[in-house]
């Protein structure tokens, strides 16, 4: 964009006013929405895009670049040639390459405006690529004024568009003290030599028994593994990006302007585009150049600046402008009325208009002679909202759950989905998180994303902590297009509305994204995808998101919870001591040789005895134990770093062992819990004595009192293998008896899920409230069968409890102790669970919880008897979908 343009912009969105939020009537109860689609016209590339699919090629085999192949494939950056064939050793040509290296290094394509080279004419797909490589000076033409976009690539003309394209994408260069030699270094062009040197120090490109073989051409397979090294090079860059901000804050007065500069922290051009978002453009507007254009009204807010991988934030005040002697506001020297935010009301109420496209300005301004051409060119360069009626798609961050789904049903929001200009909320319940795809009708330069949210925590609904925004040409390759936050607590009683608006660097694609956490209830309307048609090409860097292996799914936990133990301690001697000894055979599996194959159980959940005394002096007594030194907390650390030891992992990806902890049951019947604080009294539990509420409010100040010392005590231990998953609700079932049960439970999950953890619950069978555990905002409860008793319990009751494991969405605890290992009867009762849940598929893709009394598997993993150790081996195996027996024990049988 010229200088000349964005400065008419600035002065032109002085001009306008930015859309104010509408206050919508306050929902009562909780809510929660899905609109899966929106818009009448299916859109088949939006079509291929839901359904795509991770790409197999059938003709890789073992080869050496199967593993990049099916990176880049992931990323849908490289592509077979039909009938899931990738042709390995197939040749790849000059416009092929060019495409690859765009898209790795983040370089954003647009429509050529004129063909430079005879054979890319602008109608072609390379042009976009090839043109845009030629800008940077990356792919040069030829003296026939040819490109020689079919031609093969040469390996020295691989070279020497990668060391072109380090310098423009400033990827450090490898430090070497050996110049790399080639015997046949006399087969090299001039031109090439010292860029063959140059990638040859960078390992991007190696020659073989000596010879570099510039002449030769590159294959598809190679190419993969080039490009797959550069990628993960600017990966590197865009998670350690560093950068300066001119500014730690912006203050400014309403109606002026400031500019917020991005510079490199090392002096350097930046390598990635920095992006720029405010979360309340009622109050202003920030520019793809990073000027913030205050409009009229004062107030707060947040601009965020992303460059690759890296975020920051800078807080917003907006202050009136000073008055003169009639009680006008003088704005740049120009009198303005002191109706402004009457007028900026009006111009809202304009804006949301979606027939207009001209950014509406204050009628009555009092423009001087000079302003005449800012306020021509307002007019002329008005963004233009482009997603209504536009076809969109809603998918969750993991797999749907049809509960949530249903319940998400009561809140659809307006027909035509999110892109809708609507006053209407769509609401969305839990599954982590969405991700709002847009296929506009073609491809479009844009310039800003825009959707509102809403908090009303009365009702349950929460603002998510940020926006994150994609953009695709074929909505296929993605690139990470920036971050917008807020500052508003989730803690925030009042409703409060907040659009997260991202301003883009110049794209020209038809495909966006809007992904967003979701905790319980997010609210979200009017999606807005703002196009410029004035834009100008400056060559946009962005680069694909964060490698798949990074992009968790449930950003709460980095490891999927699969398989928890429950460990009680706090009490019964040894039986209540865990050491390091004890933990590691239960971390990890291990082999009757002493070999650590795999990782057994990848959770535990440390809870307290069901006798703990319900005081603030035994809550305070069992942490001191959970946190004591060489036992509990400090025992499983170093058990997990013996296993990353013994795994080889310790000193590159040591594996972290997730862990719950447990909240205390606050009994109504306690009269005497203890004092919170010396000046305050000993809180009672019993609304027989103290009435209902006032049992209520002292049961959830205990809790919260107890989960704040949780968080103390974890946060100052600072264990390097453990990674705090979730918390867990110590009571087996909903105590109707007990007063507002259920609201303790939902402020308890709120407060745990403030802090970005996630809640367990563990009913036993036909425990009350069973069914309502998702309503309750768990996130995962598991169904104890209560079958592993010495009561006649048939083998129905197994069925039965997968029938209502499968009924409700839960998963699923096994159950053993020490009487399996001399006791006919349990170790049948034992095995007859396992073989149940397999036969009905129970066993894989579910997540599931152990209940062992206390530490009854170690004794199995240390076993000598081949009967009792077999029990360790084959709950390896049930873990590991590998359990084989079909057929339950009967009687007393033993094998």
């Amino acid at each position: 964009m010229s200088k000349k343009r964005m400065g008419n912009r600035i002065v032109a969105a002085c001009l306008a006013f930015s859309t104010l939020l509408a206050t919508a009537a306050p929902m009562a109860g909780a809510v929660s929405d899905t609109s899966n689609t929106s818009n009448a016209t299916a859109d088949s590339g939006l079509t291929e895009v839901q359904n795509q699919a991770t790409t197999t090629f059938t003709d890789l085999g073992n080869s050496y670049a199967k593993e990049a192949i099916d990176h880049l494939a992931s990323l849908q950056i490289i592509n077979g040639q039909g009938d899931g064939l990738f042709y390995p050793q197939k040749t790849i040509s000059r416009q092929d390459i060019a495409v690859l290296l765009t898209k790795v290094v983040g370089l954003q394509p647009k429509t050529a405006k004129e063909a430079s080279f005879e054979d890319v004419p602008v109608e072609s797909p390379y042009a976009p690529y090839v043109y845009g490589l030629s800008e940077l000076g990356v792919m040069n033409g030829r003296n026939d004024s040819t490109v020689g976009a079919a031609d093969p690539l040469t390996r020295q003309e691989l070279a020497v568009l990668l060391s072109r394209l380090m310098q423009a994408s400033h990827v450090a260069k490898a430090a070497s003290t050996n110049t790399a030699t080639y015997s046949d270094e006399e087969e090299m062009a001039g031109y090439a030599r010292e860029a063959i040197v140059e990638v040859t120090n960078q390992r991007w490109m190696q020659g073989a028994n000596g010879k570099f073989n510039p002449l030769g051409t590159v294959t598809r397979a190679e190419a993969a593994v080039i490009a797959e090294r550069v990628l993960n090079a600017r990966y590197q860059q865009a998670e350690q990006a560093q950068f300066t901000l001119s500014t730690k804050s912006v203050s400014l007065m309403a109606g002026t302007s400031q500019r917020v500069k991005v510079t490199s922290a090392t002096g350097e051009k930046l390598p990635f585009t920095p992006i720029f978002a405010f979360d309340r453009p009622e109050l202003g507007t920030i520019l793809p150049d990073g000027t913030f254009v205050a409009g009229p009204t004062p107030g707060k807010g947040n601009v965020t600046v992303t460059v690759g991988y890296h975020t920051e934030t800078i807080p917003v005040e907006i202050t009136n402008a000073p008055k003169n002697d009639s009680g006008d506001q003088v704005v740049n020297g120009n009198e303005q009325a002191t109706d402004l935010k009457e007028q900026a009301a009006d111009s809202a109420k304009a804006a949301t208009d979606t027939s207009s496209q001209e950014a509406p300005a204050v009628d009555n301004q009092k423009p001087t002679d000079d302003d005449d051409e800012a306020i021509e060119s307002a007019e002329q360069d008005d963004l233009v909202n482009v997603a209504p009626g536009s076809f969109t798609s809603v998918k969750t961050f993991g797999p749907p759950d049809s509960y949530f789904q249903t319940v998400e049903k009561q809140y659809p929001g307006p027909v035509g989905g999110l892109v809708t200009p609507s006053e209407e909320w769509t609401g969305f319940n839990r599954q982590f998180g969405r991700k709002v795809t847009v296929a506009l009708s073609q491809d479009k330069p844009l310039e800003r994303i825009a959707l509102t949210f809403k908090q009303q925590k009365t009702s349950g609904i929460t603002l998510p902590e940020s926006m994150d925004v994609e953009v695709s040409r074929d909505g296929k390759s993605w690139f990470y297009a920036g971050k917008a936050v807020h500052d508003v607590p989730a803690s925030e009683e009042k409703q409060v509305l907040r659009t997260l608006s991202v301003t883009l660097p110049d794209v020209e694609v038809r495909y966006v994204r809007v992904s967003f956490p979701v905790k319980v209830f997010a609210f979200a309307r009017q999606l807005e995808v703002w196009a410029n048609e004035n834009s100008r090409w400056e060559g946009a860097v962005l680069l694909p998101p964060p490698s798949p292996a990074k992009m968790m799914e449930d950003k709460k936990a980095g490891n999927r919870v699969e398989n928890m133990l429950l460990a009680y301690s706090g009490a019964y001697g040894d039986r209540g001591n865990w050491t390091k000894e004890d933990f590691l055979p239960m971390v990890g599996y291990r082999t009757a040789d002493g070999y650590m194959r795999d990782q057994m159980f990848d959770t535990v959940l440390f809870l307290p005895y069901q006798d703990m005394a319900a005081t603030k002096q035994g809550w305070q007594g069992y942490l001191n134990d959970l946190f004591g030194t060489d036992r509990q907390l400090d025992a499983l650390n170093s058990a997990m770093r013996e296993y990353n030891r013994l795994r080889g992992t310790l000193y590159t990806t040591p594996t972290q062992e997730n862990v719950v902890l447990a909240l205390p049951y606050p009994n109504m019947n306690q009269t005497n819990f203890g004092k919170l604080a010396d000046n305050k009294p000993s809180l009672s539990f019993n609304p027989a004595g103290i009435g209902e509420e006032q049992a209520y409010e002292n049961r959830k100040q205990a809790l919260e009192w107890y989960f704040q010392e949780l968080q103390k005590r974890w946060n100052k231990a600072g264990y390097s293998y453990l990674k705090l998953e979730g918390i867990y609700w110590f009571h087996e079932l909903i105590e109707d008896s007990a007063p507002k049960e259920r609201d303790l439970i939902r402020s308890m999950a709120g407060m745990v899920h403030d802090d970005a953890l996630r809640f367990y619950w563990i009913p036993y069978y036909g425990a009350p409230g069973v069914g309502e555990w998702k309503s309750l905002y768990f996130d995962y409860a598991f169904l104890q069968p209560n079958y592993y008793s010495d009561k006649p319990v048939q083998l129905d009751r197994i069925e039965g409890v997968l029938d209502t494991v499968k009924k409700y969405g839960m998963g699923v605890e096994i159950e053993g102790d020490e009487r399996m290992y001399r006791d006919p009867k349990f170790y049948q009762t034992y095995y007859n669970q396992l073989v149940a849940a397999h036969k009905l598929g129970m066993d894989k893709n579910n997540v599931h919880a152990y209940y062992y009394g206390s530490k009854t598997l170690i004794q199995s993993a240390t076993s000598t008897d081949q009967v009792v150790r077999s029990i360790y081996d084959d709950t390896y195996k049930w873990m590991r979908g590998k359990f084989d027996r079909e057929e339950y024990y009967e009687a007393n049988e033993m094998p």
